[in-house]
């Protein structure tokens, strides 16, 4: 590595740190209702919003690559800064079915997830802000419930399409496990599979779109 090379790297760093002590964590402001038990997340909007708002001054700039093939739903984060450095997360693939409403919901998750593990951003409640001032933020993991909750729907997900389970969960999660998951990314994938199993049985709409 070259010393402007370097020098770059160090100026993302120091960039990404002053972003870590500005930002503010978004609200849970979207609901999804699962067998009679409310489930929290951080819609889209707010996070983008949340990231705007803690790479002002920075130097910072982002986007977003998304892409579909044969239904599956890719999305990379990739971040600039200013004196030349540039980073891209790797990519987040989600399986669909492949029909416009499923693409577009794995779209909204994969780009929420991808974003939010870019920038570290806590995406749990925050309500005063509190701990975006105490250095970098802090996750809470997959509560037992919801590790519960997403094997019950991988389970009746592979009933409805009538492939394994296994596959079906490796179809969301990739290599990654569900105790893996933090509880923000947990509650989001749950909405995501509710209404996929909801438009599959005929039940309709659940919670409020991402």
């Amino acid at each position: 590595m070259s010393l402007e090379e370097a020098k770059a790297v160090g100026a993302f760093a120091s960039a990404l740190a002053l972003f870590q002590q500005q930002v503010v964590a978004p609200k849970e402001n979207g609901h999804v209702s699962y067998k009679s038990t409310k489930y929290d997340y951080v819609m889209l909007k707010d996070l983008i919003k949340a990231i705007n708002e803690g790479i002002k001054e920075t130097g910072l700039a982002w986007l977003q690559d998304t892409k579909t093939n044969a239904g599956i739903v890719s999305v990379r984060t990739i971040v600039f800064h200013k004196d030349g450095y540039r980073f891209e997360s790797s990519w987040t693939e989600i399986k669909t079915s492949g029909k416009a409403q499923d693409v577009g919901s794995a779209m909204t998750y994969a780009r929420r997830y991808s974003l939010s593990t870019t920038f570290g951003v806590n995406s749990e409640t925050d309500d005063d802000g509190q701990s975006a001032n105490e250095g970098a933020p802090q996750f809470e993991q997959v509560s037992h419930d919801q590790q519960k909750l997403l094997t019950n729907l991988f389970n009746e997900m592979a009933k409805t399409t009538g492939k394994p389970a296994k596959d079906v969960q490796k179809g969301y999660l990739g290599l990654t496990t569900i105790g893996a998951l933090r509880h923000d990314m947990a509650n989001s994938l749950i909405k995501l599979i509710t209404e996929q199993l909801e438009k599959l049985t005929g039940k309709g709409k659940v919670g409020d779109k991402a």
